[in-house]
């Protein structure tokens, strides 16, 4: 039997990384939803509440659930905003390659050696305005420093 997901998404605290400029981080090791999923998992009658309820329910709890969300820069055009979410997951994806993990956080296959402890619980990254001229050799480089210090935080 599944556990049962978390509604309220404000669990997780902000991680204070020195030499990341690009985004705020949070995580928390617990698993809980996104924003969005979170309202919608708070209001039963909502017409998105049943697959919602069913798909976090059945969402395997040993690995890192991750999200981007560029939010905090509303002023900006969505096409630059959406541009910008999927170079940040490129960006994560690779640096957690860098790490020796997959997109879900757990140890990827390859040589038989295990070289890093797999990740769990919740990561949220809010881009910041920054960003948008910041090169994304520099972006991965910050997130690869992101996804190394959750290593060391034993996540």
């Amino acid at each position: 039997m599944a556990t049962k997901a978390k509604v309220s998404p404000f669990k997780t605290k902000l991680l204070k990384i020195s030499g990341l400029t690009v985004c705020r981080a949070a995580y928390s090791p617990a698993h809980t939803p996104p924003f969005v999923a979170a309202a919608i998992l708070s209001e039963p009658n909502h017409i998105l509440y049943p697959p919602t309820k069913k798909r976090y329910d059945t969402r395997s709890r040993e690995t890192l659930w991750w999200n981007v969300t560029s939010n905090t820069m509303s002023t900006v055009k969505k096409v630059m905003r959406s541009w910008n979410n999927r170079r940040m997951r490129r960006a994560i994806i690779e640096a957690l390659a860098t790490c020796g993990l997959d997109a879900e956080g757990k140890p990827a296959a390859g040589d038989g050696e295990r070289r890093a402890q797999g990740l769990k619980g919740t990561l949220i990254i809010h881009a910041l305005p920054i960003i948008l001229s910041t090169k994304f050799v520099d972006v991965k480089l910050q997130m690869e420093l992101l996804i190394r210090d959750l290593i060391q935080r034993g996540s």
